[in-house]
């Protein structure tokens, strides 16, 4: 067998080169000069063209100078005749012309230079012939004779035509001085101020012949020379400014570029008809190529460079936008909507959260890709290789593919089958190793059609039987019909294998409209003289809506949620701590643990002190703990309420700084590659950093992304304690009322009173006695505090006034706590100030859960939470999800009540599951 050589170019001088025809498969043109080399209908397949510098010889370049200058010589000529022409002829005729010749010229050469600017240069040149003559027009008539009437708009169009020769010829002079890397502006100032003289000479030659001026020729032109002057500066600028935009791609300008282009591109280096089927040009420089009817499929163009400047034809380079993402393999939340991507090569390619809806990328190459989140609604995908692509949280519905569609490998754990995160497969969990290919392997030969205000199967199969009929009587089978609540049912199709399933579902939905038109159509002709038939389709609908019902699928059970555990070791803020991150199904060991590190961050630390000593002078009463008074003379409420709002901004910026730190990064690259924003997750923060505590981490902008999640506070030792369980019908409650000094208990009482399927016991400011005893005396399930509460801060021991004259600790109640707790109490919930410090010690009985406030409540904000969370919890949510929307309410309240929902936390014991109503 012959071996198979590699024709080999690499590195070498190729400028000129004719390749034409030949096969050139596998070559290699790495780092080789390719300028002005012809490669027309060559195979160029697999083939080598890595640093490889196309583009226009030298010769040709220097041509093009000389072409550049020859054009910005004639823009000059007949800028300075325009000039010229228009101040002689106006203000050489008779006076009661000028003033119309001027109007009309002057309003003639504003419009056009409006159109140009604001609506593109093909507007302004099919106006300038309408402008001219409009103006013109318009002006003769005023003038009011018939030799002026006739005279005007000639010279009026006249002056156009000068001047639109003079700005055709600059704007394409610039371009292609653009285009090969000469300063265009300079070239157009000089050579355009040079074109002005012969031009003042040929209109003051014709001035002097006509008698229009009396003195010699150097006179005349002297004195035409400035409104030479002035209309050829206007020119040079508006030629400027379009060639600026010209080569800056902008579409308003994209004729003139296509111009310059074509006659740059005329000897550059020539790949038209070329198969360049899997060539490499990843960091080639292709300026002034011509790639027109080429074969693109597979062709990398990573990285290319000035590949803007050349010829594309018809292929999918055309496209600004496509472009872009072939050079750069970077297309995350950007709208590719209908763009053709037919066969290009995206190996590798970012683009999370992209818009291909109805876009073509049938035959290309994502092996590899990133397309979470990606929105592939009705993209033709036939032959397309998704290897290796994430297609987590993807939108596919009704995306074309078939058996030629590359599968395989796909990382995805879960899509969506509709639009707006509808639909999810799988409905619960996550895919295992290969099931989403099982999946749409089984559902290839299908088309999905979508119904969003319920279904007319009369209207159906009418529609199916038109399309069956208007294709050939292709076989259309219904395969099944899914329910899929609020008005959606979906109606899925067997189609044959090679069908063109794109096209089956529009007409299907197109036909299926029209059927359901004429239906409704015949129902009012036939319910309008029979009030009796309003009654039998409505029965009708009935049924139909009952045995929608009837083949509904049963609701499945809810997705296990996340347990997330981070445990900050011992430190402080201003040493930094180690992390040590665990993730969990709930109820389940952690299946992944990760090691790393939060620098130090004293500026949070001033930060968050700079900001409670705000807060807390904000407050001035009617908060639910008991401090001394605050002197804030001379400062108003609302100037307090300012500056609280302005350092918890502070707060939050450094918060969030230290969280996203390069030390911490792999930590939080971690939660987020494990996690995801649809499920439930509990974060528990393990610490014993009194500071760390008060900070309100839900602020953290981690939760904004993930809208199920809460966090939690914990110790770092814990213990699980054996509970006495029994039968209950009710949630029973220990309500204790204590000291409502300056403050409205009876709210909280209100709420409590109108719990479902609960049994509350008030002790209204009872006495230290009364209160041992009630715990000692039957089990509870909550123990609720509502009144005036402080922590010690070195002490770190929280204190509770159970009324007016007495206030107690954890630690006085220790026994009658534990026997409570042993009994099954699960929930504490202080509804009252400054309770991390109950908490704590709280913690130290080993209680599953506590709800306390960070720092002082005030009133309002304890009735509201309260309330919200009440009415959340019964109603069966989780505790968690209870208290996060309980939290974010009092965001309404920040007017009034700065940082409100950053008061409620709950404090978890890390070996208890959360509490439940029912």
């Amino acid at each position: 067998m012959a071996l198979v050589t590699f024709l080999n170019f690499a590195g070498q001088n190729l400028q000129g080169r004719d390749f034409s025809g030949q096969n050139l498969t596998n070559a290699d043109f790495s780092n080789s000069d390719i300028r002005g080399a012809n490669f027309t209908n060559a195979i160029l397949k697999n083939a080598n063209f890595q640093n490889a510098k196309a583009g226009i010889k030298n010769d040709w370049a220097f041509f093009l100078v000389l072409v550049a200058f020859l054009l910005s010589i004639i823009s000059g000529t007949f800028s300075g005749f325009s000039g010229t022409y228009l101040i002689t002829f106006i203000l050489r005729t008779a006076p009661d012309i000028n003033i119309y010749l001027f109007l009309a010229s002057f309003t003639a050469l504003a419009l056009f230079f409006i159109v140009n600017i604001f609506r593109g240069i093909r507007a302004a040149l099919v106006t300038v012939v309408i402008i001219s003559a409009i103006a013109g027009a318009c002006c003769g008539i005023f003038a009011g004779t018939f030799p002026q009437a006739v005279v005007i708009p000639f010279v009026t169009g006249s002056f156009m035509i000068a001047i639109t020769v003079a700005f055709l010829t600059g704007v394409i002079a610039c371009t292609i001085a653009g285009i090969i890397a000469i300063s265009f502006i300079a070239t157009i100032v000089i050579l355009s101020l040079i074109g002005i003289i012969p031009g003042s000479l040929v209109v003051a030659r014709m001035a002097v012949s006509m008698g229009l001026f009396t003195g010699d020729i150097t006179s005349a032109f002297i004195e035409s020379f400035l409104g030479a002057i002035s209309v050829t500066i206007l020119v040079m600028l508006l030629n400027s400014y379009v060639g600026w935009q010209a080569l800056n791609l902008h579409e308003k300008y994209d004729v003139i570029m296509k111009i310059a282009v074509a006659v740059v591109s005329l000897r550059g280096t020539c790949l038209r008809n070329a198969d360049i089927s899997s060539a490499n040009f990843a960091h080639a420089t292709l300026r002034n190529i011509d790639i027109r009817n080429a074969t693109l499929t597979h062709c990398n163009f990573y990285a290319a460079k000035q590949l803007d400047y050349a010829l594309f034809g018809e292929t999918i380079l055309k496209n600004p936008k496509v472009r872009k993402l072939l050079i750069s393999k970077i297309g995350a939340h950007q709208d590719f909507v209908g763009c053709n991507l037919k066969g290009a090569n995206l190996t590798d390619a970012y683009m999370s959260y992209a818009n291909f809806s109805e876009a073509d990328i049938s035959e290309a190459n994502l092996a590899g890709a990133t397309l979470e989140g990606a929105n592939l609604t009705k993209t033709q995908a036939v032959k397309t290789n998704f290897q290796q692509v994430n297609l987590t949280a993807a939108c596919l519905e009704s995306w074309n593919i078939d058996n030629t569609t590359q599968l395989e490998e796909v990382i995805c754990d879960y899509v969506y089958l509709l639009n707006n995160q509808q639909e999810r497969r799988p409905s619960s969990g996550e895919f295992a190793p290969g099931e989403f290919t099982k999946l749409f392997q089984v559902v290839i030969n299908t088309v999905d059609l979508i119904f969003r205000n319920g279904l007319d199967l009369q209207a159906l199969s009418a529609a199916l039987a038109k399309v069956k009929i208007e294709n050939e009587d292709i076989p259309l089978t219904i395969k099944s019909i899914e329910n899929k609540g609020d008005g959606v049912v979906v109606v899925r199709v067997d189609v044959p294998e090679t069908t063109n399933k794109a096209k089956i579902h529009t007409e299907v939905m197109q036909n299926y409209q029209l059927a359901l038109q004429q239906l409704e159509a015949r129902y009012q002709a036939e319910l309008k003289s029979k009030d009796e038939q309003i009654t039998l389709y409505r029965q009708h609908q009935a049924d139909l809506k009952e045995i929608m019902q009837m083949i509904a699928p049963r609701p499945q059970q809810l997705t296990p949620g996340k347990l997330v555990v981070l445990k900050l070791v011992q430190a402080d803020l201003n040493t930094g701590f180690s992390v040590i991150l665990e993730i969990s199904l709930e109820g389940d060991r952690p299946y992944f643990q990760s090691h790393g590190q939060l620098p130090p961050a004293s500026e949070l630390s001033l930060a968050y002190h700079q900001w409670q000593t705000a807060y807390r002078r904000s407050l001035q009463g009617n908060a639910r703990i008991k401090f001394p008074e605050m002197q804030v003379t001379n400062i108003s409420q609302r100037e307090l309420f300012k500056e609280c709002d302005k350092l918890a901004y502070a707060v939050k910026k450094q918060l969030n700084l230290w969280l996203n730190s390069e030390l911490f990064r792999p930590v939080k690259e971690q939660l987020l590659e494990k996690l995801n924003p649809s499920e439930s997750i509990r974060i528990i923060l393990q610490t014993e950093d009194n500071l760390l505590r008060r900070i309100p981490w839900q602020i953290w902008d981690f939760f904004d992304r993930y809208p199920q999640a809460e966090i939690a506070l914990a110790a770092t030792n814990y213990e699980r304690k054996e509970k006495y369980q029994s039968a209950k019908s009710h949630i029973k409650i220990l309500a204790i009322l204590g000291d409502s000094t300056g403050i409205n208990t009876q709210k909280d009482k209100i709420f409590l009173e109108k719990l479902p399927h609960a049994e509350v016991q008030f002790l209204i400011e009872p006495q230290r006695q009364l209160l041992n005893d009630q715990l000692w005396l039957q089990p509870w399930d909550i123990f609720f505090f509502a009144g005036h509460s402080f922590t010690q801060i070195d002490q770190k021991v929280g204190n509770f006034h159970i009324n007016q004259n007495e206030s107690l600790t954890i630690a006085e109640l220790k026994n009658a706590l534990t026997k409570a707790i042993d009994k099954g109490l699960s929930l504490a919930i202080f509804n009252s100030c400054d309770g991390l410090g109950l908490a704590a010690n709280f913690a130290d009985l080993h209680i599953p859960q506590m709800i306390v406030m960070r720092e002082p409540v005030p009133d309002k904000v304890a009735q509201e939470f309260l309330k919200n969370f009440l009415t959340e919890f019964s109603s069966g949510k989780p505790l968690y999800q209870s208290v996060r929307e309980a939290r974010l309410k009092l965001q309404g309240l920040e007017d009034e009540l700065p940082c409100a929902s950053w008061l409620p936390v709950i404090c978890q014991n890390p070996a208890e599951i959360p509490f439940t109503w029912y």
